[in-house]
């Protein structure tokens, strides 16, 4: 008998999307003679906030202090967490490990794990990030050759690897990709510029050598995630210190040009190929395009959608304008993936971020102590052998709202694999979970508002019951702008797993497909998370927070419903969103996720990482079809699509997508023309090349350790005339799933958590 409904994960696919395409600082400490240890806050009363630094404040305003400029550091950090009495008795649910972290001087204390928030004021004009690598220097795994050096050394490889090595992406940000062709490793275009003048500059000693100082600054454009920051090499006093050789990690010196950008968030995370799975579910930050930009405020970015509208928009602006996106609440959520089985073995979702896959002495020198005869001995404690989920660095903290009235959440999911689904609950004292009287506004996905705002979230899974659930649905690195409004004082949980919706057991055979918080089946002997522990009970379903609903009293007075839709959103105002401007006619293109394997492996028209290449020539309109990314969400670097086309079983179900909305998590360089909104403003305009220069930018899985495993592939962005690209151009989905992409030797390839235990070699 099949699963109910109820019980089925949705399933959207295929999709269709339409792109266009034209194409003072803050000082931060030097490294700490050891890792910061960081207690992370349990069930905390409060809700840590984000700190928010702010990029240049806009035109006109008096003189301000505030940089162009931020400086973060990438850098370890030990993070310990230990429920004690809320896990209920008799339990050892702790954890201890050391991982990466981002840390800027102005953006929180040094005993916080959550980075700030980048307000960008930047919008047309340019904003810089200095990224500085102050992670323990480990040499790359072609090490002794450089690579490219030879037939043992490729250019570039797959699965986890130089897990040390970082860099920065700009995730859902509308800006320049930067990189010209894919080697382009530090600008002007070679691994060792940058470097002092008389400093070694022999790449085999670049590469593999921690007696070759990393006091380097490179220069990136744009969003360039092929550049890469070397880790630091020596430190006084710190276990990684190399005698003789001046201390201090690469520094990446990013500068992005802004156009006129939608207000909205985005976020930043590390993106060197082979480490993105390790380092990123620790170390993320949000991006905010503020409202403030705006000339003439939000009137200027919404309009009543019909003259009878007028009044509930104004309505709704007054809301919006109380609560600005920049100044809102912001949920970040991050994922510690160390769910062990019950025989005590890593489960399939740790492997990568374990940082053992490498093996040898490759393993990361945060988690391992390598021993002379090889052996890798974890330095980690995990007793709890469960995953976890924080929110601003915090264990099911308390956020709290007032009755009746609205709060607006900026809500950003970096969990790195798996997928969120969440409500507003009440915990019964027998631990069973009920809806509370709480209700979801939609304002944007994805940075992008909504064509028509707001809309009022609802599930009905089950079309005989008729019942209806006000739920959030969340991939991977997905972010909602959303209002929340509930109407009874009281005491609930935001919980992932007491929704309409669950992992489909029959279907999801891979880890990463999972919803977090679902129960796996006994036969797995797989635990529940961290997180569905809460009260002393284990619940179904994961907290990620504590919702306190206060009494009004006498005032203010309580804010009524929303219609759905009241306010149009002027996208049109954005070239970039402006899609019935978009040349015609479009072009087709078909991407594919799946292969034989289903979806425990990933690979793109059964292709991996760097076999293929999708060519999109600048000024054209594009149409991809998306096939088979239900288990692999897309991710198109640096510009939001629209939605053209969506398989009935994602929208008849929940109301969650919609056709012509936009999405960076379905995420193009920028298409000529200007706005009218950056009249005067900065000087944005001058760094954008008046001609057309050739870009690289990629698209791949947002399971990021797919990504490292090779789901990628580059985009070249060329010039109409280039007669280098092949013809035809147009990528073509496979007519049928032929065997898996050869491995090295002939071998067909396996799912990814096969390679992983292979590469793993063994039981830690």
């Amino acid at each position: 008998m099949p699963p109910p409904r109820r019980r089925q994960q949705p399933q959207p696919l295929p999709q269709l999307l339409l792109l266009a395409v034209a194409a003072a600082a803050l000082l931060l400490p030097g490294p700490s003679a050891h890792a910061v240890s960081i207690v992370v806050p349990i069930q905390p009363p409060r809700l840590p906030s984000v700190p928010r630094v702010r990029l240049r404040s806009p035109p006109g305003s008096p003189a301000s202090p505030v940089p162009s400029t931020v400086d973060i550091s990438v850098e370890p950090v030990e993070l310990r967490l230990s429920l004690g009495a809320a896990a209920g008795a008799g339990t050892n649910i702790s954890l201890s490990f050391t991982t990466p972290r981002y840390r800027s001087s102005g953006g929180g204390p040094p005993n916080q794990l959550q980075p700030p928030a980048l307000v960008l004021d930047a919008v047309c004009d340019s904003f810089g990030v200095r990224l500085t690598n102050n992670l323990p220097f480990q040499g790359v795994s072609t090490c002794p050759f450089y690579p490219g050096q030879n037939e043992n050394a490729p250019l570039f490889e797959n699965g986890p690897h130089d897990l040390e090595w970082t860099n920065l992406h700009t995730h859902g940000l509308k800006v320049d990709p930067g990189a010209v062709s894919l080697i382009n490793i530090c600008q002007p275009g070679q691994p060792t510029a940058g470097f002092p003048a008389g400093s070694n500059t022999d790449l085999t000693a670049y590469y593999c050598s921690g007696n070759t100082s990393s006091a380097q600054l490179c220069q990136v454009f744009g969003d360039n995630v092929l550049a890469g920051g070397r880790p630091l090499v020596s430190a006084p006093v710190t276990p990684y210190a190399k005698p003789g050789v001046a201390p201090g990690g690469a520094t990446l010196s990013y500068t992005y040009p802004l156009g006129a950008v939608v207000p909205g968030m985005g976020w930043y995370h590390p993106h060197t190929h082979g480490s993105v799975g390790i380092q990123t579910p620790t170390a993320a930050g949000p991006l905010l395009v503020p409202e403030s930009w705006l000339p003439g405020g939000l009137s200027r970015l919404y309009e009543p959608s019909d003259p009878a509208s007028a009044g509930e928009c104004s309505r709704l602006l007054s809301v919006l304008s109380s609560q600005p996106l920049e100044t809102s609440t912001i949920l970040q959520i991050n994922a510690l993936w160390f769910r062990k089985r019950a025989d005590g073995s890593f489960d399939d979702d740790s492997i990568p971020f374990l940082g053992a896959a490498p093996g040898g002495t490759k393993v990361s020198p945060l988690l391992y102590d390598v021993l002379p005869d090889g052996t890798a001995v974890p330095k980690f404690s995990n007793p709890a052998g469960r995953d976890w989920a924080l929110v601003n660095g915090a264990f099911q903290p308390t956020i709290s709202l007032v009755e009746r009235i609205y709060s607006r959440w900026e809500i950003l999911s970096t969990i790195t694999m798996k997928w969120l689904d969440l409500t507003i609950q009440q915990v019964l004292p027998s631990g069973a979970l009920q809806p509370a009287d709480c209700s979801l506004w939609l304002l944007g996905r994805d940075g992008v508002p909504l064509p028509r705002v707001p809309r009022r979230l609802q599930s009905v899974p089950d079309a005989s019951t008729g019942a209806q659930f006000s739920d959030l649905i969340l991939g991977p690195a997905n972010r909602a702008d959303v209002l929340v409004k509930c109407n009874t004082p009281g005491t609930y949980v935001l919980a992932s797993g007491a929704g309409p919706f669950h992992t489909n057991y029959t279907v999801c055979k891979a880890t990463h497909c999972e919803l977090f918080g679902d129960v796996p089946p006994a036969a797995s002997g797989l635990p529940r998370s961290a997180n569905n522990l809460y009260g002393g009970l284990e619940l179904s379903a994961a907290v990620l927070a504590v919702v306190q609903v206060n009494s009004r009293g006498a005032n203010p007075r309580a804010q009524p419903d929303f219609t759905d839709g009241v306010c149009r959103s002027r996208l049109e105002l954005f070239p970039y969103l402006d899609y019935l401007r978009f040349p015609t006619p479009a072009v087709q293109q078909c991407f594919s996720f799946m292969n034989q394997q289903g979806g425990g492996f990933c690979s793109i028209n059964s292709q991996l990482f760097p076999t293929a290449t999708a060519y999109v020539e600048q000024g054209t309109q594009q149409v991809w079809q998306l096939r088979d990314i239900t288990f692999h969400p897309f991710h198109l670097h640096e510009t939001p699509v629209r939605l053209v086309s969506l398989p009935t079983c994602a929208t008849s179900v929940t109301n969650n997508w919609a056709v012509q909305w936009l999405a960076s998590m379905f995420n193009m360089p920028s298409m000529r023309g200007a706005s009218d909104l950056c009249g005067g403003r900065g000087a944005a305009a001058a760094l954008t090349p008046a001609t057309c220069q050739q870009r690289y930018s990629v698209f791949h899985c947002h399971i990021l350790p797919h990504e490292d495993e090779g789901c990628i592939w580059p985009v070249k962005w060329f010039c109409p005339g280039d007669t280098s690209v092949p013809q035809p151009s147009e990528a073509q989905c496979p007519s049928a799933y032929p065997p898996c992409p050869a491995a090295a030797g002939g071998a067909a390839v396996v799912p990814d958590k096969t390679v992983r235990r292979r590469r793993l070699g063994r039981r830690l």
